[in-house]
């Protein structure tokens, strides 16, 4: 998780909202992301879907391998969520929770059920989480203050 903390700067430097996703097969990195919005007008470059596209170009593969992590430094989004499953991502570890409950854990009990073709062997939360939620507050605090003196 502290490589995903490192690579959440990198969006917090260039005004993005500060979230950061490694992929992680043998204890190697073998996909980064961060979250690219605003920089690309893209509205799916969120850091996880980076960090797929990151592995893809490198692998050539759109699928993982077995055993593939990924750590990221909040809650997945939905579509996120959605992309990790098709890709076959086997653990999701991440910092702090969605405040909106709009995320991986709440369409976790759909994943169990096995509504979906591919479950995910561990979904665990709040890792580094303080961290991960000052950086992100942080990030706002002062977005919020720029706006703010420049209407």
């Amino acid at each position: 998780m502290s490589k995903a903390l490192e690579v959440a700067h990198l969006a917090e430097r260039a005004d993005e909202v500060p979230v950061g996703a490694v992929l992680v097969a043998a204890g190697e990195i073998i996909g980064t992301g961060y979250n690219r919005r605003h920089t690309t007008g893209r509205t799916v470059a969120h850091a996880e879907i980076l960090a797929l596209e990151d592995y893809s170009q490198r692998a050539s593969k759109w699928r993982v391998g077995p055993g593939v992590s990924l750590f990221v430094t909040a809650e997945p989004c939905l579509m996120c969520t959605g992309a990790l499953l098709w890709a076959r991502v086997e653990n999701i570890y991440f910092g702090c929770p969605d405040p909106r409950q709009a995320g991986i854990l709440r369409i976790h009990s759909l994943i169990e059920e096995g509504v979906f073709d591919h479950r995910f062997a561990e979904i665990r939360g709040g890792i580094m989480a303080e961290s991960c939620a000052a950086l992100l507050t942080e990030y706002f605090r002062m977005k919020r203050r720029r706006d703010t003196l420049s209407r």
